[in-house]
């Protein structure tokens, strides 16, 4: 019974106009131009990686997301750009999309600080595996309909940084594209894709000798669901070794580490422990989340 009524929970996430649309991670600070167009390439870190994040793992559909992703200045233009090309799987449902993102560069009287203005593009293709449902949601008038679905949607946003302290503020999917599969007769409301507004900041103290502290936060405002408040502290180590603490109000707590190899080659690890409702379930209840990075500048 536990899994019936999990699975439905899962169809009924996914189709839900209220619901959180966009894929996130728990490492934010490592994915600025995720979040905020205007971020790309300001970091002065050209790189490229990739991420997977697997949640809930002892239930059947869980959550599951890949990324692959690189963030690029371009000096010549005062500019930089970004890119996502990611995957998100929850059960019969799953997410396909490309996010591509250029912010321009103020120039400033003070060289340490920078201002970023950015666009960003999205394309998402939404599918169902029919395959995957059996029982009474095969006759749901949803399922009766389309099995796949593209949308496109814009998004800006603002950056600002003097390398110790960062914020920006940014909305994605600003012009609410429709991502409808079928048209349900009597329906209020049809399908389509919810704005996101994204506000984080981070500040870098000196702790000690080439010790850093990095508190955190981020806040995610969506149309019609509630609003998400992330708040977390990261210890660095000489760029070289860093681990962190993580706390998503009222959903989970968040433990973060990362190492660097060869000066090149970053490894990152982060472990989310789901508080009520999952909390009820003794296994399974949390999120694993890895990823790698290549630097291409020292």
């Amino acid at each position: 019974m536990r899994k019936i009524l999990f699975s439905f929970g899962l169809i009924a996430f996914s189709f839900s106009g209220y619901s959180q649309q966009l894929h996130f991670t728990s490492q934010y600070l490592q994915h600025n131009a995720m979040y905020n167009p205007a971020a790309a390439g300001i970091s002065n870190k050209n790189m490229v990686g990739v991420s997977y994040r697997d949640m809930w793992t002892s239930f059947p559909g869980n959550p599951r997301t890949f990324m692959l992703y690189g963030d690029v200045e371009l000096k010549k233009l005062n500019a930089g750009i970004g890119a996502y090309v990611y995957r998100d799987e929850t059960g019969p449902t799953s997410r396909t999309g490309l996010q591509l993102a250029y912010s321009y560069h103020i120039k400033m009287n003070n060289p340490a600080y920078k201002l970023g203005l950015g666009i960003e593009l999205r394309a998402l293709q939404y599918a169902i595996d029919k395959n995957k449902i059996s029982g009474a949601l095969e006759d749901d008038p949803v399922l009766s309909g389309s099995s796949n679905k593209f949308g496109f949607d814009a998004g800006a946003g603002a950056y600002f940084t003097n390398g110790k302290f960062s914020i920006g503020a940014a909305v994605s999917q600003m012009i609410q594209s429709k991502l409808q599969l079928a048209n349900v007769p009597d329906a209020k409301l049809g399908g389509k894709l919810y704005r996101h507004y994204n506000i984080n900041a981070n500040y870098k103290i000196q702790a000690g000798d080439d010790i850093y502290l990095i508190p955190n936060a981020m806040v995610r405002v969506i149309e019609h669901s509630p609003s998400e408040y992330d708040f977390g502290v990261l210890v660095d180590y000489q760029d070289k070794l860093w681990w962190g603490l993580n706390w998503r109000v009222e959903q989970s707590w968040s433990l973060q580490a990362g190492f660097r190899l060869m000066k090149k080659v970053a490894i990152t690890y982060a472990y989310d422990y789901y508080q009520t409702p999952m909390s009820v379930f003794s296994n399974g209840s949390g999120a694993h989340e890895v990823g790698l990075r290549f630097d291409f500048d020292k």
